[in-house]
């Protein structure tokens, strides 16, 4: 679970900056021949090693208590700062329009992070996002300068609770399906999949309110989790911005298989928005394969994935309905190199005619920092003509969250 590896990794943080301390240390106790004397004050030498590193060169009898400075303390608490940027390049061919060649600073990322004492921990992601062109896509964008920055995700949860469960109150990525959770710059792909922009909005389900997991549960070979969320509906393409309660209840289950794991998921949302007679539910299901050869991670994983939606949404005047998913494989060829292709469906829903698109694209990991990626997006409506799009796209990263997932 997110709040279960974030503490694993705090805690992992912490535990090598010990170890780079201490290393430090014994290098300079080395340097100065502790190493080869009888046994000593082991306070002593730490202080007297920690003078040498500060190049002050006092002796133990000029530290006094009015000497010893706390301010390095002070670092512990300042939040952990990252920063992402995400550049791309489109030249679109639409089918019986003129072709075009533009670029667009899709995402600009910072990121806060903290532990906040031994059971709260917050993540705060203040995003600028702007919207690019795909030929032939019912969500085309059209921002020519941009938006302002805004929080994307900003919230509070607890780790250790009482009977394992775990909580988090504030702005953030709901749990359907296999990527809301995921931040854009982490996709796959450049963009997210066709019926989750459809049914979910373009920046995917984003709400305020109060989300508990339920602690796992084993039942034979897989492990059950299960996700309760209250938010409010403020989604403009479920809800129509309103400021109703809405509900999403998730339960997904692993199955552990060694070199490779299975998970199946399923989550259904209900809510409403009164002022604009507005009723809304939602129902997604998922799958995911994942082989990845025992000590070979880094060089070798294939990925399957799937979703489907089933929407409808009745307001005063009609009634929608609607439903649509994707079919996604990765294949890691090296350490840098990785293949990807998607088929994206989309049937109804607002979205007239039915649209199908094939999505190849191979990225470049050039390091743990920079990643360049290709992609095609080959678009047809039903009956309609033939649209395409190649694109590039230019990340980086810089801080202890490079490229994170959610």
């Amino acid at each position: 679970m997110p709040t279960q590896q974030d503490s694993i990794l705090i805690q992992l943080r912490q535990l090598l900056r010990r170890v780079d301390s201490l290393e430090h240390l014994v290098a300079n106790l080395r340097a100065a021949g502790a190493d080869t004397v009888g046994p000593v004050d082991e306070l002593a030498a730490l202080r007297a090693a920690a003078r040498a590193a500060a190049g002050r060169g006092t002796s133990r009898a000029d530290t006094t208590a009015s000497q010893v400075s706390r301010t390095g303390n002070l670092q512990v608490l300042n939040p952990e700062i990252s920063v992402t940027g995400d550049v791309v390049g489109s030249y679109i061919a639409p089918g019986g329009a003129p072709n075009n060649a533009s670029w667009t600073p899709r995402e600009f990322e910072f990121s806060f992070q903290a532990a906040l004492d031994p059971y709260t921990r917050t993540k705060i992601f203040v995003t600028r996002e702007e919207d690019f062109e795909i030929a032939g896509s019912p969500e085309e964008g059209g921002e020519e300068e941009g938006g302002s920055f805004e929080i994307e995700e900003g919230y509070i949860y607890w780790v250790g609770l009482p009977g394992g469960f775990g909580a988090k109150i504030g702005k953030f990525r709901q749990e359907i399906g296999l990527y809301n959770r995921w931040h854009t710059h982490a996709l796959f792909e450049i963009e997210r999949p066709l019926a989750a922009t459809t049914f979910l909005g373009e920046d995917g389900l984003i709400q305020t309110g109060l989300s508990v997991t339920v602690p796992n549960l084993t039942l034979g070979p897989s492990t059950l989790i299960a996700t309760l969320e209250a938010t409010r509906g403020s989604n403009d393409v479920l809800f129509e911005g309103g400021n109703e309660m809405s509900y999403l209840a998730r339960l997904q289950s692993f199955f552990d298989m060694g070199a490779s794991y299975i998970q199946i998921g399923a989550t259904g949302v209900l809510g409403e928005n009164g002022d604009a007679g507005v009723d809304t539910e939602l129902l997604g299901i998922d799958a995911s394969f994942r082989w990845t050869p025992p000590g070979r991670a880094q060089y070798r994983d294939f990925q399957l994935k799937a979703e489907w939606y089933f929407a409808e949404k009745t307001t005063p005047t009609e009634t929608l309905t609607g439903n649509g998913g994707y079919l996604q494989a990765n294949l890691r060829m090296s350490r840098r190199w990785i293949l990807g292709a998607r088929t994206d469906y989309v049937n109804g829903f607002g979205v007239s005619p039915d649209i199908l698109q094939f999505v190849p694209s191979i990225s470049w990991w050039q390091s743990e920092w920079v990643r360049l990626r290709m992609q095609y997006n080959y678009l047809r409506p039903n009956g309609g003509p033939n649209n395409h799009t190649l694109l590039l796209q230019a990340m980086w990263a810089m801080g202890p969250h490079k490229h994170e997932s959610y």
